[in-house]
């Protein structure tokens, strides 16, 4: 065995993570990690080696809840191409162990991988976890490196009709992070709540976000006739954008598309290749509580993603209380 895990700095972590060319998302990105921080929970981040060449790193989260206690690896772990397969089956085992040693309940892993590599899982004794998607399991991506003409063709022609619409109408969209760009957010996102009835963020967290990824996290706003319409949290790094937290008032108007165009062409300006439109749900499934927000989203345009459902290995009973309550809560809003 040539394979080594051990801690490794930020600044190694986050170069790889810039150079990865594999399948990645914020989630493990130094910023995100560093989000959890800032909500009190213990975030650890390793490098796999083979020999000294770093061929793959994770980062994970301790999750003290009241159901349970469990080490948390979302969208992890990225590994280069050469000796993927080796490199996670070592993984796997070795986050087992450290789920022992940091004495939790369980361990879970949300991988980017296809749900054809769940062999690898069975394994090491893993099993399917009972939420939803704890993160997203099924999103749409967008190849932005196409002109603006491009991107508009390959829309859904009611989308199309909608974007080319909205200077037209007199939209108009702001960027920015401050303190009342956040309140403005807030406020559409507090209403948005209450109108569709779902669990929101904490608007702590939000603000923690905004903090965690600086100059990468940006509030978009839609406004007509000086009014405050839309809002939209968009997340950056040095290959793409993420659409992670959306409200809007309900209008005939394109103020929600509004922001998500403006946010494209700010990721392009970036430098970004890709717009990552977060979850969505299953396109056939009518009622489900995500499918109008995934219809909107699809019309976008892009490619669709599926990957491997979260995966968990329980340490001690205690896990079959945790995935008791979370089966209950899946059925309760609808998933």
């Amino acid at each position: 065995m040539t394979l080594r895990i051990q801690k490794i700095t930020p600044e190694e972590f986050q170069n790889f993570y810039n150079t990865f060319g594999g399948e990645k998302t914020f989630l493990q990105s130094i910023p995100y990690g560093e989000l959890r921080i800032l909500m009190n929970e213990k975030t650890v981040r390793y490098g796999i080696f083979d020999y000294q060449n770093l061929i793959g790193v994770f980062q994970y989260q301790k999750v003290l809840a009241k159901r349970g206690k469990y080490l948390f690896c979302p969208h992890g772990p990225l590994l280069k191409a050469e000796k993927q397969d080796e490199a996670l089956q070592y993984f796997l085992q070795y986050f087992v162990d450290l789920g022992k040693t940091e004495k939790v309940d369980f361990v879970r892993v949300s991988p980017l991988l296809s749900p054809d590599r769940i062999k690898a899982f069975k394994a090491q004794r893993y099993q399917p976890s009972a939420p939803y998607m704890q993160t997203p399991e099924r999103t749409i991506v967008l190849d932005i490196t196409k002109t603006e003409e491009e991107l508009l063709k390959e829309m859904k022609k009611s989308m199309r009709y909608e974007v080319r619409r909205i200077e037209k109408s007199g939209i108009t969209v702001e960027m920015k992070k401050d303190e009342k760009a956040l309140q403005t957010f807030w406020d559409i996102h507090h209403a948005t709540v209450n109108r569709k009835g779902f669990t929101p963020f904490p608007l702590s967290m939000t603000r923690k976000e905004l903090a965690a990824f600086q100059n990468d996290a940006q509030i978009f706003t839609s406004y007509l006739e000086g009014e405050s319409m839309a809002s939209s949290l968009i997340l950056f790094d040095k290959t793409s954008a993420y659409y992670h937290q959306g409200s809007s008032y309900p209008h005939k108007l394109p103020v929600a598309h509004a922001t998500l165009w403006a946010a494209i062409k700010e990721a392009k300006n970036r430098g970004c290749t890709e717009f990552n439109f977060w979850g969505v749900s299953e396109a056939e499934n009518k009622k489900h509580p995500w499918y109008g927000l995934s219809r909107f989203k699809r019309a976008f345009g892009g490619t669709e993603k599926h990957y491997m459902h979260a995966q968990d290995h329980k340490i001690t009973a205690k896990y079959y209380l945790t995935r008791l309550i979370e089966t209950v809560e899946r059925f309760k809003k609808g998933y």
